[in-house]
């Protein structure tokens, strides 16, 4: 959070509707004084004023050259969080969602006022969750397992051979191409130096068929339709002609399954020994894994158990929280987000239409929690939260209590009922019984988490160059 004083800041509040409140917020005139102060010892050596060196130029004079309300934007950005943070404490709400802001009166006379629609979570109240069940599930390694982990291996040190042949299924070939539709290039068709595996299904149906048989150097002719649902509805439907050159035909060999191969990986010296250690691995893999379903199918049924009032705004927030981690994965490993979206044939909306069910599950379940945690009596102490923020950060000692004095409290606040939910979870599952009924091994554990955002609010107007 930023410095500026926010205690002559003024609130009123007004209900809208069950979980939706109108909040007034009135900044005084000194603390927009002081973010107007911020702001231009902050970029006052950005502007060029003639008869003055770059950054000297005070503050009125920059005001009169390009317009009274040069720093008013960054001004309102700078001290808007300050101030909504500041409204949700003084008010006692506890906001669901990301704010929609109106401005209202903007100056250095009056200040700053805002006005802003805040959902709030929801009362919930849960009964019937102890005695709850799930199933009992064998962790030992089948030979099946066993044999895919050890081919894993084997793939993941296997080598790629450039070959002199004609490229065959699973082959890697290597090319440039360029897409055109109507004889036209069309945008986010064109790759160089793309590795593909040949029946991998990356590409568009019929793309990958008909490179088989293409040896390096040649030239070929690619002609497919892209699919009537396909994402991108500017192609849809259409015949596409691309132009691909093979640079490489590579195949890959798979290293034999022995003593050297177990020495050559790890530090066993026979592949009995590495087997053994594999085997060993999957079973508590197996293990975390039953644990997460275990926990997972407890909460699909206390999520059912929520008899409430949801904003739906509360699952929007999940499915865009997740669609922004998604967008983090694919720009971590290197790619456009939306020319992977592309080449996927897949847009924005069909992966939150694909989110939909798992974000209500995550949400209900999370307010589930949160009632357990009330009627239960469950409360997190300090001294739980450092420890868990520890393991989750990785900070230790004086870096971790630092870090936590000066956490953005709305932050600590969202960790601190995540945390405690996960105590309520547990006591669940301590009531929980085991049963024979099969259910499927599920990957990965729910989230307990709303995204934190950060209010925006727009000017009522761009900064303008005044006239001389």
């Amino acid at each position: 959070m930023n410095v500026i004083n926010m205690d002559l800041t003024q609130v009123t509040q007004e209900q809208l509707e069950e979980n939706k409140v109108k909040l007034t917020v009135q900044v005084d005139a000194e603390a927009f004084k002081a973010s107007l102060r911020t702001v231009y010892n902050k970029n006052k050596g950005y502007f060029n004023i003639p008869g003055f060196r770059k950054g000297k130029a005070p503050r009125v004079i920059i005001e009169q050259y390009y317009g009274k309300d040069v720093f008013h934007e960054d001004a309102i950005n700078l001290i808007m969080e300050d101030a909504y943070t500041y409204a949700l404490e003084k008010s006692g709400i506890d906001a669901v969602y990301r704010p929609d802001v109106n401005l209202g009166e903007v100056s250095e006379a009056a200040g700053m006022q805002f006005f802003t629609e805040v959902y709030t979570r929801p009362t919930v109240t849960v009964d019937g969750y102890y005695g709850l069940t799930y199933p009992m599930l064998e962790p030992d390694p089948t030979e099946d397992e066993i044999q895919s982990a050890l081919r894993a291996e084997q793939e993941k040190n296997a080598r790629q051979v450039s070959v002199d042949k004609a490229a065959e299924l699973q082959d890697i070939v290597n090319i440039n191409f360029i897409g055109y539709v109507d004889g036209v290039p069309f945008e986010g068709g064109k790759g160089e130096l793309v590795d593909l595996t040949l029946g991998s299904g990356r590409f568009i149906p019929g793309f990958e068929e008909q490179l088989i048989g293409a040896k390096t150097g040649d030239d070929v002719k690619v002609n497919v339709t892209f699919p009537e649902d396909y994402g991108h509805t500017d192609l849809a439907g259409k015949a596409a002609l691309f132009e691909v050159e093979i640079v490489d035909v590579k195949a890959k060999e798979l290293p034999e399954l022995d003593d050297d191969f177990a020495q050559d990986i790890s530090e066993f010296n026979t592949l009995a020994e590495y087997r053994a250690d594999i085997t060993e691995k999957i079973r508590k893999n197996k293990e975390a894994n039953l644990d997460n379903s275990k926990r997972t199918h407890i909460m699909q049924q206390l999520a059912k158990l929520v008899t409430a009032n949801i904003p739906d705004v509360m699952y929007k927030g999940r499915v865009e929280d997740m669609l922004d981690s998604y967008r983090r994965q694919v720009e971590a490993q290197g790619m456009d987000f939306e020319n992977y979206l592309r080449f996927s044939g897949i847009t924005e909306a069909q992966l939150k239409a694909g989110w939909q069910g798992q974000a209500k599950l995550e949400v209900d379940s999370s307010l589930a929690l949160g009632s357990v945690a009330d009627k239960e009596n469950i409360e997190l102490t300090i001294e739980e939260f450092t420890e868990k923020f520890g393991e989750m950060s990785g900070m230790k000692d004086d870096e971790l209590t630092k870090f936590i004095e000066t956490m953005n409290p709305r932050r600590k606040a969202d960790l601190m009922r995540s945390f405690r939910n996960e105590k309520a979870l547990d006591f669940v599952l301590e009531k929980a019984i085991a049963t024979e009924e099969p259910f499927p091994i599920i990957e990965g554990d729910v989230i307990d988490a709303e995204p934190e955002e950060k209010p925006k609010a727009k000017p009522k107007a761009k900064p303008k160059k005044s006239k001389e």
